[in-house]
């Protein structure tokens, strides 16, 4: 039996789906509703297949007059979605979309002298999204693009990269391999590390950063700690692949009141988030993976649980700040994604809304 998403979804039909690389495909998708959804480049938006397969993906190209969107897609082994593009997908398809979500979105600093964006994998889609509508104007900062992957397959827009550096003088590519062949001419290590070797002082750059969590966190750290680069000017998103909880984990009782209807009470293990255990409980649906970015994970915490939680990181207080909290709400919201589960949050009781 099909699955439509909700009704403040948008309707598209798959178009095309075309092979950029040996494990990524392109999807090209036309809206089939009366309005399409409107979105800036560097963004996101939740897709829904037919089945009900619901995975979160960036948008690879900047905002079209059709209305037309285009995403990059790795087909991870044995992953559901990967399945059924791999093997039941079909141009014609209809597929539900919500969003748009976050802000790692360009921004015209004037303060800035320099700007980075550093990827890994597919997480080039929202940099190429940028980077095709970035503001066009004399005198706005150099860019330069460092994208990484293992082996030269990987960097599946490496000639059309190419063609933009050739043509636009104030941008520069630099392609970084980890797992380089001995053929390999260019840069070899990792992207944050090629950045910081070229740019030893970062105070009045910014930097955009999208890719695997482990390269987004070694980049905040290097380039904020060791560069210079305010925090304010390190703009991300990172790509978080879903872990299932260690089935030798603690168990613990969470309590849950949702809405008008009342408390329930759960048994989960002390592991992975809180949003992924109410997701598992057909609770919460997380759009944005554990990134900070969507807000769909907010709950309300109660007030003698509020010391218990970890602090908030930047991406969480800057996403709370950005929300429409109502009085009774401020300081007890919290976002569900970024509270892990541990013992000491054993009989914790949060509300979310019905």
């Amino acid at each position: 039996m099909t699955q439509q998403a909700n009704s403040g979804a948008c309707r598209y039909r798959l178009a095309a789906i075309e092979r950029l690389g040996r494990e990524v495909r392109g999807l090209r998708l036309e809206c089939a509703d009366a309005a399409p959804l409107r979105f800036q480049s560097g963004q996101f938006v939740a897709v829904t297949t037919p089945g009900g397969l619901r995975r979160s993906y960036s948008m690879a190209a900047a905002p079209s007059a059709d209305g037309g969107i285009e995403l990059h897609v790795r087909l991870q082994p044995g992953g559901e979605f990967s399945e059924w593009l791999r093997c039941d997908a079909r141009p014609g398809d209809a597929l539900w979309l919500e969003g748009p979500y976050g802000d790692c979105v360009w921004r015209d600093d004037a303060g800035a002298a320099q700007t980075l964006m550093l990827a890994t994998g597919t997480g080039i889609a929202p940099l190429r999204a940028m980077l095709q509508s970035g503001p066009d104007r004399v005198g706005r900062p150099p860019i330069a693009l460092y994208w990484g992957g293992r082996t030269e397959d990987e960097l599946y827009l490496f000639d059309e990269l190419r063609a933009w550096e050739r043509e636009r003088p104030d941008f520069r590519f630099e392609p970084v391999l980890s797992e380089a062949g001995p053929g390999w001419n260019g840069r070899r290590g990792f992207v944050q590390q090629a950045a910081a070797e070229d740019f030893p002082c970062l105070r009045a750059a910014e930097v955009y950063a999208c890719g695997a969590p482990a390269m987004v966190a070694a980049a905040r750290q290097l380039l904020t700690r060791q560069r210079g680069l305010p925090e304010q000017r390190f703009l991300a998103d990172a790509f978080l692949a879903a872990t299932p909880a260690s089935v030798a984990a603690e168990s613990m009782a969470l309590r849950v009141r949702v809405g008008e209807g009342g408390d329930r009470l759960l048994e989960v293990a002390a592991a992975g988030s809180l949003m992924q255990a109410l997701a598992a409980a057909g609770l919460m649906r997380g759009v944005c993976g554990g990134q900070a970015s969507c807000g769909t994970c907010l709950v309300r915490v109660e007030q003698g649980g509020l010391a218990r939680l970890p602090a908030m990181e930047r991406a969480e207080r800057r996403l709370l700040a950005a929300l429409e909290l109502s009085e009774a709400d401020d300081g007890r919201c919290r976002l569900a994604c970024q509270i892990a589960l541990q013992p000491c949050l054993h009989g914790l009781t949060v509300e979310i809304s019905g």
